[in-house]
């Protein structure tokens, strides 16, 4: 595992692959994971993504601009959660419409914390 600062190839490197669908989820995680990310927070509104290691962290651009539904459907959203196979900003969206704000996927600890717009949180185990 590298323990010194996350740099923007790396990262950038790793995130190519898996927007061009050359790495399942579970190869992104470990890919992230072997740099040194263990966790990663996303706002589902702009689709930044906050990669964190031990020392540093790195944000992503904003890529959208998606309306978070003030309703929050947790049958739906766990709906959604188990289809993470979907492109990035089409899962985002489909987040956003059932009241979705962020979500974290904790590496080191295999799991995913979904958080709507009033603090409603759904954690699941990543299946991996």
């Amino acid at each position: 595992m590298n323990d010194n600062k996350l740099t923007k190839k790396e990262l950038h490197k790793v995130i190519e692959k898996r927007s061009t669908g050359k790495t399942s989820f579970a190869e992104f995680l470990d890919e992230l994971s072997n740099i040194g990310v263990i966790q990663y927070d996303i706002d589902v509104s702009t689709g930044e993504v906050t990669y964190k290691s031990k020392h540093s962290e790195l944000k992503t651009e904003p890529q959208v601009n998606f309306l978070i539904s003030n309703h929050f459907n947790k049958d739906e959203a766990i709906e959604i959660i188990a289809n993470i196979s979907l492109p990035f900003l089409d899962f985002l969206k489909e987040l956003a419409n059932v009241g979705i704000a962020t979500y974290t996927i904790n590496i080191s600890n295999k799991k995913a914390t979904y958080v709507g717009m009033k603090g409603e949180q759904i954690v699941v185990e990543l299946q991996l």
